[in-house]
């Protein structure tokens, strides 16, 4: 699914949001649909792909990455994990994604289970490749989805506010 949304504020070009995520039974997919939503309420051009679209290149190209993944067994899905080792090769490349802002989101079956996915995902982005996390979200399988909902798009708002400090003319 593809989401684009184009702002330009007092000749400002409008940060490029890329939210990249795996879902297995569609709550993931979700929950990316809504930070999309909160995103681009708040004036952020926004590109939603499934990861197995996703090329390195596409990261490159953004401004912001948010990465989505379902929680198994404490740890991201093989998919993201597999676009996680392959970055490897813009880590290389002088951190070429260093001082991105960055965030990440979980659907998880506990909290626990959740926070550890979290963990990996900041580590990878924030560690690694030095880029400027936003603390992520997790969504457990008890949660309401109204809630969810709200959580997530807060989120993309947060995100995209980030995103927009860092705006230049």
């Amino acid at each position: 699914m593809w989401h684009f949304s184009f702002v330009l504020v007092k000749g400002l070009v409008a940060k490029r949001l890329l939210i990249v995520y795996f879902s297995g039974e569609g709550s993931t997919k979700r929950m990316a649909e809504e930070i999309c939503e909160g995103a681009e309420q708040s004036g952020v051009q926004v590109e939603v792909k499934n990861v197995e679209e996703c090329k390195l290149d596409d990261l490159v190209e953004a401004d912001g990455i948010v990465v989505g993944s379902p929680t198994y067994f404490s740890n991201v899905a093989w998919q993201i994990k597999k676009l996680i080792d392959e970055s490897i090769e813009l880590y290389r490349k002088e951190y070429a994604l260093r001082a991105k802002v960055g965030g990440c989101f979980t659907s998880a079956g506990t909290r626990r289970d959740g926070k550890d996915c979290i963990r990996l995902l900041e580590l990878t982005f924030g560690f690694h490749h030095r880029m400027k996390i936003v603390p992520g979200i997790i969504s457990t399988s008890g949660d309401e989805e109204t809630q969810v909902s709200e959580i997530c798009q807060q989120y993309g708002e947060k995100i995209a506010s980030c995103l927009k400090a860092r705006m230049s003319i």
